[in-house]
Order: structure tokens, then sequence, then C-alpha cells
């Protein structure tokens, strides 16, 4: 069995088995194993697993948010010998005589007919005497937990740390746009771990969308979904916008890149509102590039009256690359890609103008441009047409 423990669903009223009941579905999603076998115990789950899965379920449990930390169990009687037994069944292979241990027990049942106390004392001596191992209470090298309720007793000798958060799909449904880069992958996880459901929209310099399901926007939004549990990527193309902006006059074009960052933040909360999405993501970080300054945030919020979420606006560059590379997604944020901000007007405008933005919306007929993108918006699967 593997206890799996929760910290910030623990402070939730009266909508907590909302949440309990999604980390479960969530927990059995990502095992691939029925429900049932993920069951609630006092304030915690646990997870029923076979000998030969353990290592695979431990590696999946270390990505699911909500998990604040887990532990391989062993349960037995609740009874004082039952519980020396396995204490000293989980301490040989572990610690030895250059080792020093320590038990900390807890019992939850206050019925039982021994105390928390008894257990770490007896069950501490009785590991002693089997290992030759010392005692250390205060920084020791291996820990016996022992949890004593009404229904068994678990022991373990390892808590693993979870990523925390809440569990995905607790907060609502939002559509993150998706570069390929740094930023777009840590936005994307930041909303997940705070329990939304992040799908995906890409725009594409490609003929075809075939071209970017063999790009490392698949094997992005594949890996990522480890965590953010994504079902969808949607692919708009560029080249639309691309055939009107071909004649800007040099004044035009510095405000290029603002105008094509409106018409993706409209494409995205026209399929937002059409499949039930309630927010969009974005990778900026304020002052980072010049279409992220507070001027052209603001043009871009313009755009739209969805909310719009930019969970890196206070963060560093160093820190968000810094960030993917833990994630184990440096390799596919760098690769080799055409990316469609990068194809436009490259001394773009830091502080954008307003009226010349309206003026050059309606010169480019922004309304029937939004309308033909996201007429062309394709839909996939994550990670099912390229595996």
């Amino acid at each position: 069995m593997i206890l799996v423990r929760y910290d910030e669903i623990a402070l939730k009223g009266r909508n907590r088995k909302m949440f309990e009941e999604r980390l479960r579905e969530n927990i059995a999603e990502s095992l691939g194993s029925p429900k049932a076998q993920v069951k609630g115990v006092r304030g915690q789950l646990a997870v029923y697993v076979e000998d030969d899965e353990l290592d695979h379920a431990i590696g999946h449990f270390a990505k699911v948010f909500g998990i604040a930390w887990f532990a391989a169990t062993v349960r037995c009687a609740s009874n004082i010998e039952a519980i020396i037994e396995t204490c000293v069944d989980a301490a040989i292979g572990r610690i030895d005589k250059r080792t020093t241990f320590a038990i900390r027990a807890h019992r939850s049942y206050k019925k039982l007919g021994f105390s928390s106390d008894r257990i770490q004392r007896e069950a501490g001596e009785a590991v002693r005497n089997a290992t030759g191992a010392g005692v250390d209470l205060g920084n020791p090298d291996v820990t016996i937990y022992v949890g004593a309720a009404r229904e068994g007793t678990y022991v373990y000798t390892e808590k693993i740390p979870g990523p925390g958060g809440l569990p995905v799909g607790s907060s609502g449904k939002v559509l993150a746009l998706l570069s390929g880069g740094f930023d777009s992958i840590a936005s994307a996880y930041y909303l997940a771990k705070r329990g939304a459901q992040v799908d995906f929209l890409h725009f594409h310099a490609f003929p075809n969308s075939e071209q970017v399901l063999k790009s490392k926007i698949a094997a992005i939004t594949e890996k990522l979904s480890v965590w953010t549990m994504s079902k969808k990527l949607y692919l708009a193309s560029y080249f639309p916008f691309e055939s009107r902006v071909w004649e800007l006059d040099t004044r035009e074009q510095r405000h290029e890149l603002v105008v094509f960052r409106r018409l993706m933040v409209r494409t995205a909360e026209a399929l937002a509102l059409q499949q039930g999405y309630q927010a969009i993501i974005l990778g900026d970080s304020l002052g980072q590039v010049a279409s992220q300054t507070m001027e052209n945030i603001a043009a871009v919020d313009e755009a739209v009256t969805m909310p719009v979420f930019r969970p890196l606006i206070g963060m560093d560059k160093v820190e968000v690359v810094q960030f993917v590379r833990d994630l184990g997604l440096y390799e596919e944020a760098t690769a080799d890609y055409k990316d469609c901000c990068s194809i436009i007007a490259r001394n773009p405008a830091i502080r954008a103008h307003m009226p010349s933005v309206h003026a050059l919306e309606e010169k480019l007929g922004m309304n029937a441009l939004l309308e033909e993108i996201a007429e062309m918006v394709e839909e996939t699967e994550v990670g099912e047409r390229w595996k």
C-alpha cells in the first residue's frame, strides 16, 4: 500500500470532499488503475498496488498535483506484537550497526491498549537488538514511522515529496497559448499546480498540422501533460495573418507584433467560449522583451474580456529556464523551431499607441481574419496522433 498525504486540501471547508475525490480520480488515472484501488483513510489516501507495480506508482505520484508526500507502507494489525515485528522487518536491510535510527509513532485511535511512547520504546529496543544500530532521536540516518489506527497500523521508512498544489480539474479549465519556449511551458505547469485543467493552443507557421505533430511541440505537450493531465492541443495557422502584413510600411510594422498577440488572445477567447474554458494563460514576464512592457501587456488585454493569467509575471528568465530544466524539458524547449513571434518585425514598438493599433487592425480586417483563423483551428488529442 502507498500512503498519500495532502496539505492544502486539508484546509478546505465544506467542499473538501470534492478536492479529495478529484485527487483520487487523478491518482487512478495516472496509474491506469481502477478508482476503487484508491481509498480514503482518515484524512489521507491509501493506494493499493501489486508489488511489481510499486516503482511505477512511485514515479507517477511525484507528478500528481495535490500530493504533499507519499510513502510505500506495510500495514499490520493494531497490536503491539504485530507492530514490533513489522518495524523489525522494515529495519532489516535498511539499517545496520553503522547507521542510526529513530521511531516516530502516532496513535490516532486512543482506545488501543498501548501508547505511542510504548511503541517507540519497545519497537526501538527490538530494532536495536535485531540490527545493532544505534538510536539517534535528533538526526537519525533512518526514521521508521508508525501510524496506529483502529483499522490497522501503517509502517514506513521514507516520506517521498509530492509536487503539492491542488488536484488538476478542481479549479476550472484554462487554455494556454503554447509557443514551445521556456515561458509557455512553465506557465502551463503553474496553472495546473493550482488545480486548473490546462489545454493548449499553438500558432504555427507550417503548411499543415502534420508537420507540427512531428516537431518539438508534440514532445513538449506529451511530456508536460504527465503533470498537467492535458487532453487537447489546438493548432492555429499563422499564414492568414502573414498574407495580410506583407505590404505594411515601416511605421505600421512597429505595431505588427502587438496586433498579432492581440489576434492570438482573441482566437484563444473565441475557442475558449466555444469549448468551455474560463481563462487564457500567457507566459509573459514584465519587461522581459518588447512585447511584455506594461503598455503592450495592457494593449493585449484590451482585445478580450476573458481573464488572462500570467503566472510568470514577476519571474526572471534565469529562474524560468532553471525551472524547465528541472522539469526535464530543457532539450525540448531549446530544440530548433520557427516560433511565429520570431518571424514578425525585429524592431517592435515597446509602448503600444492604441489609435495606431486600432487603425492597423481595421486596415487588416481583423474581425474577418479572426473568423478565418478560428474556422481553421484543428483539434487533436495530446499524445494520440504522434504515438
